[in-house]
């Protein structure tokens, strides 16, 4: 039934009509109905032009992966204050119970090698002052005595150029006398593995022709051990039954012997039948067995002579596919001896004009260091200036970065408070790890509250506020202490804090089977209105990739070296290779492979209608929309031209 059909009234198709009306009524319906259906599929088969595909731009900026969780703000109670690398301990200055300012000082570690890499970096800067001293003030005495040396140097190279030039055309004579000598060595060898080759085809003329036979032998081995198989267990069977009858025999002989003693003349006549009956059972079972030996044997001479024809066999391919890699190997090297000897010509036939190209390269070069040095003695370039500059420049950078290391090796307080405790003395290594914070609430989940605390001093007494929430075991392990964040409370939805990571609990908490990890974050500053207990939301930086360029992440099929993006170009989808790198909330880094500004192709996402009535294709997505049922997403990747 046609769609038209299935859609009229039950007492109006075809059949019903056809016993009303006459032929030509029926005809004339049928041509109508011919006529519908060919309408239909015509408006259905037409569709509207394609969408045009959705695109993005490819552009530099920053590619960051964030995660967030909720948590309790709760008041500080504690500061694990450490130093920020490892060391000696030199000086305690502190001691438990003692009240300090911000900024006091509470101990020392070795500076040693702080100091030396300060000094080693002041020398760095001294030097690169140096270096631009000179930029400025032009070549010294010295300098001037080694730009002369090299002139001697390229007179010399030039007059070696010359004696070069003979050496080469004995050079390039020998190596055509080699190479001729080479080709007929190894023709002579192919002529031999050919002849080989026609001997080992006498059995077989071509490698198929051998793997035919042995794959005929081994089928034919097969064939044997089944049947040999099959013999051994006719042969266990048939002493099976031999042992069965013999049973049957001795209790048919115990059974004769009783009715004989009996004296039952009836009985010992019926248990003579059986024992008649037995004896022969027996006795061909082990004609049965005696015969079956033989096949047996038999068996086994057949699948040793099969052994025989398949090793036979296999060495005679061996023996061909050995000269065809011969021949080959010979057909190669003749080659390369030919392109040897051509090569050996050709040097022969360049090498005095390569020597008279080497002559005048020597004399250039000579020209070039007379020119070079007048550059050198000439008055310093902006250029080199502004290289002396910056190599100036990244010296003091690299003192600042010292100096740092070494104020480091001093410990002071970050905040007022009251010394609980010392975790170090003199003399004693400090791993460093710097601070971590701990509320009363999260001392336990912590790790470094009350008197677990690892760092070197702890204070109490602290004022601010922290917040602690419970990330999954995923995310937590792409978190570390000291990463910055950004809390906002659900109470101040206005107002974003910023704060970082002080303690990262190393104890799980499991809730329906979710396993989450306590993070404990300080607040940097505090807002009127925030109270302990308060519901707060915090959003971490786990990566970022800054000055980069990025697409976004539903463009990328694959990951790292074996990521590949599709390119706009000239109105034709291109598929192109790409390296990817960080793939962030809603970006990905592009490594290589992609230039800024080039235009990317996104997925498409089609609405499929899964009820009836028509169909329609959005411009923007590419998706169909069906009329009285519902829909089915589906998002294909683009595809490259």
């Amino acid at each position: 039934m046609s769609v038209i059909t299935s859609r009229l009234p039950a007492d109006r198709r075809f059949p019903s009509v056809l016993k009303r009306i006459g032929f030509l009524n029926w005809a004339l319906g049928a041509a109508l109905v011919g006529a519908g259906v060919g309408s239909y599929f015509a408006v259905a088969g037409t569709s509207s032009p394609p969408a045009p595909p959705r695109t993005a731009t490819v552009q530099r900026g920053v590619v960051l992966s964030t995660t967030s969780a909720t948590g309790t703000l709760q008041a500080a109670d504690e500061l694990s204050v450490g130093f920020t690398s490892a060391g000696t301990i030199t000086a305690v200055n502190v001691k438990p119970g003692q009240r300090v300012k911000r900024g006091q000082i509470l101990g020392r570690i070795d500076d040693t090698a702080a100091r030396q890499s300060l000094q080693q970096a002041q020398a760095s800067l001294a030097n690169a002052q140096a270096q631009y001293e000179q930029t400025l003030t032009g070549e010294t005495a010295a300098q001037r005595r080694q730009d002369a040396l090299a002139v001697t140097q390229a007179r010399q190279s030039l007059a070696n150029a010359r004696v070069a030039q003979k050496q080469d055309a004995r050079s390039s004579a020998a190596s055509v006398a080699q190479a001729t000598a080479a080709l007929r060595t190894d023709q002579g060898q192919e002529k031999v593995d050919l002849y080989q080759q026609t001997k080992d085809r006498a059995v077989y003329p071509t490698p198929d022709a051998a793997n035919a036979a042995i794959a005929a032998d081994k089928a034919q081995l097969a064939t044997d051990q089944a049947k040999q198989q099959a013999d051994t267990q006719q042969q266990l069977n048939l002493q099976h039954q031999k042992s069965v009858d013999q049973q049957n025999l001795s209790q048919a002989q115990s059974d004769l012997s009783q009715a004989q003693a009996a004296k039952d003349t009836a009985a010992a006549a019926s248990d003579q039948s059986q024992v008649d009956d037995f004896t022969s059972d027996v006795n061909n079972d082990q004609n049965q067995l005696d015969a079956l030996s033989k096949t047996l044997q038999a068996d086994s001479y057949a699948i040793s002579q099969d052994n025989t024809t398949l090793a036979n066999d296999q060495s005679a391919l061996a023996a061909l596919q050995t000269d065809a890699k011969a021949i080959q190997s010979d057909e190669a090297k003749i080659v390369g001896d030919r392109n040897a000897l051509n090569s050996a010509k050709l040097t022969a036939q360049s090498s005095a004009a390569r020597d008279e190209q080497s002559l005048a390269a020597d004399e250039l070069t000579l020209r070039s260091a007379l020119a070079a040095n007048a550059v050198k003695q000439a008055p310093p370039t902006a250029a080199a200036l502004a290289s002396a500059r910056a190599g100036v420049v990244n010296a003091q950078i690299a003192v600042e970065t010292a100096q740092k290391a070494l104020d480091d090796t001093l410990l002071r307080a970050p905040i007022a408070g009251t010394v609980a405790s010392v975790g170090g003395t003199v003399g004693t290594a400090e791993s460093g790890g710097g601070n971590s914070a701990v509320s009363s609430s999260s001392s336990s989940s912590s790790g470094s509250g009350g008197g677990t605390s690892t760092g070197f001093v702890t204070l109490t007494g602290l004022t601010g506020m922290q917040l602690v929430a419970g990330f999954a075991e995923t995310d937590t392990a792409n978190l570390r202490v000291g990463q910055a964040a950004t809390v906002t409370v659900d109470a101040l939805p206005t107002t974003e804090l910023a704060a970082h990571i002080i303690a990262i609990s190393g104890d799980a908490t499991s809730s329906s089977g979710v396993v989450t990890y306590n993070v404990t974050f300080a607040l940097d500053r505090t807002e009127p209105g925030l109270k302990s207990g308060m519901t707060a939301n915090v959003d971490v930086i786990v990566s970022e990739a800054d000055n980069v360029l990025h697409v976004p992440t539903a463009a990328v099929t694959g990951r790292g070296s074996n990521a590949s993006v599709t390119v706009l170009r000239s109105g034709k989808q291109v598929r192109v290779p790409v390296v990817a790198g960080l793939a962030g909330d809603s970006s990905t880094a592009i490594l290589s492979g992609l230039k800024n500004g080039e235009t990317v192709v996104l997925p498409t996402v089609s609405i499929t209608s899964t009820g009836t009535g028509s169909s329609s294709q959005t411009g923007g997505f590419g998706g169909r929309f069906g009329g009285g049922g519902g829909a089915v997403f589906n998002i294909s990747p683009a595809r490259g031209g």
